[in-house]
């Protein structure tokens, strides 16, 4: 399927997963797992014309998140990406004063991001606090996103 054929208001959304394992039986279960967790996780991946958000949460941070970010183990974690990257330094801005959390990690278009035009912050720390964090950055991101393009929609139910 080329670029061309996704629809317009979804090509913002349009994620590349790459999954490895020694047996390539390990790699189909792991996308079978990712297909079956595609409706649980996927719910705060918001979009419209000009850009995307996504968040991701959760309570205990395990080794693919350790070996991606630096995430602390058995720590909550909290992803927070804006595209454009302007609407990131927002999300980042707001996460970091609404909540007492700590910054893991953080790219830029200059910095990590391969120049995607895109912002991430990976946060850490009490697990009321990254939540707290994730929420206040996607109502900032949905918010500014909005006066960019269309009010920005999500193809899921949020989870977080």
């Amino acid at each position: 399927m080329s670029f061309r054929a996704i629809p317009k208001a979804a090509r913002a959304t349009v994620s590349l997963i790459i999954l490895g394992g020694n047996d390539v039986s390990d790699v189909k279960r792991g996308i079978e797992v990712a297909l079956k967790e595609l409706d649980r996780t996927f719910g705060d991946v918001y979009g419209n014309e000009a850009g995307h958000i996504e968040l991701q949460y959760t309570a205990r941070a395990s080794y693919a998140l350790e070996k991606a970010f630096g995430a602390p183990i058995g720590r909550a974690c909290g992803i927070i990406v804006g595209a454009p990257a302007s609407v990131g330094v927002l999300m980042a801005d707001t996460a970091l004063k609404s909540a007492n959390v700590e910054v893991v990690a953080y790219s830029s278009p200059a910095h990590g991001t391969s120049f995607s035009n895109e912002a991430i912050l990976v946060i850490s720390g009490d697990s009321g606090a990254v939540r707290q964090a994730v929420i206040s950055a996607r109502e900032i991101g949905k918010t500014v996103l909005a006066t960019l393009g269309a009010e920005p929609k999500n193809d899921r139910p949020s989870y977080i």
